[in-house]
């Protein structure tokens, strides 16, 4: 059991969400504690990927609000997604130069380079979809924050990288919060909570 005395790290109160006349899901109310490991689940098209970007503050809810515990939210939040874009027209060695002028990584070059086992000199467009989701996953695992989303997190990868998916967030700082969106119970098993969004539909 985790020894680390939570926080609450974000409250949705009443969240909504439509894209025209369709609402995605309606009044989400939930609290997310600093040290847990939240998984929300639903089925295809039932809203887990628009919930996260929500936490994110890709999008924003036509209704309720997102109170975070702490100020610069957007400081300490990583986000991973398969639909994310990277920069493809840079090499990997040309991205993290570039990521460590704006966010601090918790391990050292050397160690994310072992991690990702990726040519530096390549540019990312020329990496394969699994390729591009493990280097996605990386630095969201390894660069400092308070909260971690991930969304559908093994998709592309194959089984060696789905191990290593494994494995790295079951070891992730332990006073982090870590949300994952997904409909594959192998990819949340080990979380503390589950939130089933199809039960905001109406």
């Amino acid at each position: 059991m985790n020894s680390v005395q939570s926080q609450t790290l974000i409250t949705l109160n009443g969240v909504s969400k439509k894209f025209g006349n369709n609402w995605i899901f309606k009044n989400v109310n939930a609290q997310f504690e600093s040290g847990k490991k939240y998984a929300v689940v639903g089925a295809n098209g039932s809203g887990k990927s628009t919930l996260l970007k929500v936490l994110a503050g890709i999008i924003t809810p036509n209704q309720g609000t997102v109170q975070f515990g702490f100020s610069d939210v957007f400081q300490h939040i990583s986000f991973s997604a398969p639909y994310m874009d990277l920069p493809e027209e840079l090499t990997l060695n040309e991205l993290f130069r570039f990521h460590e002028n704006i966010r601090k990584l918790n391990i050292s070059r050397q160690a994310f380079m072992d991690e990702v086992q990726l040519e530096g000199d390549k540019e990312i467009r020329n990496y394969s979809s699994g390729m591009k989701q493990r280097l996605k996953l990386a630095l969201a695992f390894f660069t400092e924050s308070r909260i971690l989303l991930l969304d559908e997190p093994s998709a592309t990868l194959d089984e060696h990288w789905n191990n290593w998916y494994l494995k790295t967030v079951q070891q992730v700082n332990p006073e982090r919060l870590v949300i994952i969106s997904s409909n594959i119970s192998a990819e949340y098993a080990f979380c503390d909570s589950v939130l089933d969004i199809g039960r905001f539909k109406n």
